[in-house]
């Protein structure tokens, strides 16, 4: 048991582990409280304390007229680096990620990138415009500004290279270990309508992100646009889980 938590928790944790891991297969019944409580040796209150935990993050369901409890389909965040990172969300998914530059050079920074990046006056930032594909078709359009240490890196990744994440990492040993996020709904400009093969004013979901080194540097700033309907963002949401995720 874990110091300072309920035993209950550690009981709907351990539930949760057996779930994931396919111990428990989605349909399946749970032993009934009785037996759980023999098995974890407390009593049939704290096994139902346990449970509604667990109904409460949706991992399982009520069935009427039955002490057991059905298994739903656990739910699964994605880690921060597919959340981060387009291309290792998508193929942790099974999906073919894939992307054009359509633009990269060196800027002078703006005041927010100033701002964003936390950068000295008279600084430059490498700006980068990707369109970013997903099984073949165009989802989204990337512009990342990056500062000047990282910039020079991605200034010698291959304009194909599916994820730039992986590639830094392995060669440059630049590490995102932390990230800020911003979502909010815009219509498509020209320039996305074209890249992006819509209307001029669709409906486009708007992805802000700030990405930090282990330090807490900021290391670059995007805006991400996506094409309506390709793409979700979920929140698992209770007392005891806060979960994001792309679908």
């Amino acid at each position: 048991m874990r110091l300072g938590v309920a035993r209950y928790h550690d009981i709907a944790e351990a539930l949760r582990g057996a779930i994931s891991r396919g111990f428990y297969e989605r349909g399946s019944q749970l032993p009934s409280e009785r037996e759980l409580s023999e098995e974890f040796d407390v009593a049939p209150g704290t096994i139902r304390q346990a449970l509604g935990e667990l109904e409460t993050e949706g991992v399982l369901a009520s069935r009427r007229g039955s002490r057991r409890t059905v298994v739903g389909e656990p739910r699964v965040a994605a880690t921060f680096e597919e959340f981060r990172s387009f291309a290792q969300w998508a193929s942790s998914r099974g999906r073919v990620p894939a992307g054009h530059v359509i633009s990269a050079r060196w800027q002078d920074a703006s005041p927010l990138d100033l701002e964003e990046l936390r950068l000295p006056t008279a600084a430059r930032v490498f700006c980068v415009v990707r369109v970013r594909l997903l099984d073949g078709s165009a989802i989204m359009v990337e512009r990342t500004r990056y500062r000047d240490s990282v910039g020079a890196e991605v200034e010698r990744i291959p304009s194909d290279c599916p994820s730039v994440t992986a590639w830094l990492a392995a060669t440059a040993n630049i590490t995102f270990s932390r990230a800020e996020h911003q979502f909010s709904a815009c219509p498509a400009g020209a320039e996305d309508a074209r890249l992006l093969d819509v209307r001029r004013g669709s409906p486009l979901l708007m992805h802000k992100r700030v990405s930090f080194s282990r330090d807490g540097l900021p290391l670059e700033w995007s805006v991400d646009r996506y094409v309506a309907g390709t793409i979700r963002l979920v929140v698992d949401n209770s007392l005891n889980a806060n979960a994001l995720r792309w679908e």
